[in-house]
């Protein structure tokens, strides 16, 4: 059996914390010390116990760190969230949230691997290879890589946590010159409260290959006043080999009661093709950042996300793209629609290194305020070190025009409704991107059905 493995006290230059604070990180402190009592693998205890000793000197953020002066954490900290087993489930719940296409099916539930509900990962298409990462030797055989770029991960909070708490997820590898034509889809269905589902994912995509991946991060209890209040705490990390191509889609609609964190760290070989969207449509708190690095001439991305706030929500969507090599190209627009005290946050960054000669780089961040009192915070970037460039960036947050109200309504349009179909106009967007048909439709549905639920 493994031996525990004891961190060091916080050293002279960690950070000050409040009770509150010192008491959550010793908690997901000594959460992460009964894994590692109950893990064989030393690369899992390693990695964990590196972990431990980041979470104890630097916590959890505050609004006095500019990366998270919008995104408050108050609630988090004080909820002690547990990493107990999986709730019982129905055929059923789980077939409420599959999409209507044909598809290869992953299921977690509250942050553990359902062999139940998913497809058999055997009998897989050729060319495609899936591991689950519960057992040791998964992550420290097939999965190696995991942990390749650690430093990276470092500098996330989150991901910090991510490491300290590893204990399930999935290793995804499509072999070159594959093309999956079915979307691999992965449900990660949240039943418990007070449960944090700690998810890590490595999928690699090897030259010429080409995949569709979809995730659906959704609660059991849909209700609104529900008073679930899970985390979920995603690490996804992919790797493009040259010439390969990813259509990624993420849609989250948790319950408003739940949290929802996910740090995406995504490479890029040369003349490598990803395409991402976003839907952040659920979560009291949510935030997704995509840390991208095109590293080799001639690739290619696309991060577009359409985000939905209400209420009390905070909506936070990042992107911090860094161009390395010459020729690369990428393009990104995010739309938010906020109402009633909702908070919107877009914080955006496209890097271009000295070498990253005839980049074309474009960012927008457009923004609908359906309430006087929801607010937006947008922050998008450029830092250019190249001086044969093409990139531009901007931002523009304001309400619906009362001429274009006044324009439907006098051909007879009742005002709610015009304003539900100037909205959604305006939302859908970012997803019209989305190449597969299916998946694009199944997507505009649910950005349908969260507005007309906003609207009841």
């Amino acid at each position: 059996m493994a031996q525990s493995l004891e961190i060091t006290a916080p050293s002279s230059t960690a950070r000050k914390m409040s009770p509150v604070a010192r008491q959550a990180v010793a908690h997901y402190v000594g959460l992460s010390q009964t894994l590692n009592q109950q893990q064989d693998s030393s690369s899992v205890q390693t990695a964990r116990a590196h972990a431990q000793g980041i979470l104890a000197n630097a916590g959890f953020p505050t609004q006095r760190d500019e990366a998270w002066q919008y995104t408050k954490l108050t609630e988090f900290v004080k909820t002690h969230f547990t990493m107990a087993g999986a709730s019982h489930i129905t055929e059923q719940d789980v077939q409420k949230f599959m999409p209507p296409y044909p598809v290869t099916k992953l299921v977690f539930v509250d942050g553990w691997f359902s062999e139940r509900f998913s497809d058999d990962l055997v009998d897989l298409p050729r060319g495609v290879t899936i591991e689950t990462m519960r057992d040791a030797e998964s992550i420290s055989g097939g999965a190696a890589a995991l942990f390749n770029h650690q430093r990276a991960f470092d500098v996330e909070p989150f991901a910090v946590l991510n490491t300290a708490l590893l204990a399930d997820g999935y290793y995804l590898q499509v072999a070159r010159h594959t093309c999956l034509e079915q979307p691999i889809f992965v449900l990660y269905l949240q039943t418990r409260h007070d449960q944090i589902a700690n998810v890590r994912n490595r999928v690699i995509i090897e030259e010429n290959a080409q995949i569709t991946l979809v995730e659906h991060y959704a609660s059991l209890n849909t209700d609104a006043l529900a008073t679930v209040s899970g985390c979920t705490n995603v690490v996804n990390e992919l790797t493009l080999g040259e010439s390969a191509q990813c259509h990624q889609v993420i849609v989250q609609t948790q319950n408003h009661s739940s949290y929802y964190f996910n740090n995406q760290f995504i490479y890029q070989a040369a003349k490598s093709q990803f395409f991402g969207f976003y839907a952040g449509l659920g979560s009291v708190t949510s935030r997704h950042q995509n840390h991208l690095w095109m590293n080799g001439e001639r690739v290619e991305s696309s991060q577009n996300s359409a985000c939905i706030g209400r209420a009390g929500q905070t909506v936070d969507s990042r992107t911090d793209t860094q161009h390395n090599q010459t020729w690369g190209t990428s393009r990104q627009l995010h739309k938010f629609v906020l109402d009633d005290t909702a908070i919107g946050v877009f914080d955006g960054m496209i890097k271009v290194d000295r070498l990253a000669q005839k980049t074309d780089g474009q960012m927008d961040n457009k923004n609908l305020l359906l309430s006087n009192a929801a607010k937006m915070d947008s922050k998008p970037k450029l830092e250019i070190y190249a001086d044969d460039v093409k990139c531009s960036h901007g931002s523009a947050t304001g309400q619906i025009n009362p001429e274009q109200i006044f324009y439907l309504q006098a051909r007879g349009i009742a005002r709610a409704q015009a304003v539900h179909m100037i909205t959604q106009a305006f939302l859908m967007e970012p997803a019209e991107a989305i190449v597969h048909a299916g998946v694009r439709h199944w997507v505009m549905d649910w950005l349908t059905k969260t507005l007309n639920d906003s609207n009841a």
